[in-house]
């Protein structure tokens, strides 16, 4: 089990769709009022960089053709990325 399906079961977010490939335990900031995980992309890219030992720029490709095209696949429910302001 990851960080953060643990973190979202804690909290009693059972059958909250998130991110399984990679997990982005750290980047898991909430859910949303419409019980979607919301991921915080600047953590993303940190935690590939930390985790996978990724750079900067290959963590960003990383996500911008794995996972963010793999979210408009999946069903109603799928993550939200939030991009800090």
């Amino acid at each position: 089990m990851s960080k953060a399906e643990e973190k979202l079961l804690e909290h009693g977010y059972e059958g909250v769709m998130f991110l399984e490939d990679y997990s982005y335990d750290d980047a898991l900031v909430g859910v949303s009022e419409d019980q979607r995980a919301v991921y915080d992309y600047e953590k993303m890219v940190q935690w590939l960089m930390k985790t996978e030992e990724f750079s900067e720029e290959e963590a960003v490709d990383w996500i911008s053709y794995n996972t963010l095209r793999a979210i408009s696949y999946m069903a109603d429910g799928a993550p939200i990325i939030m991009y800090p302001l």
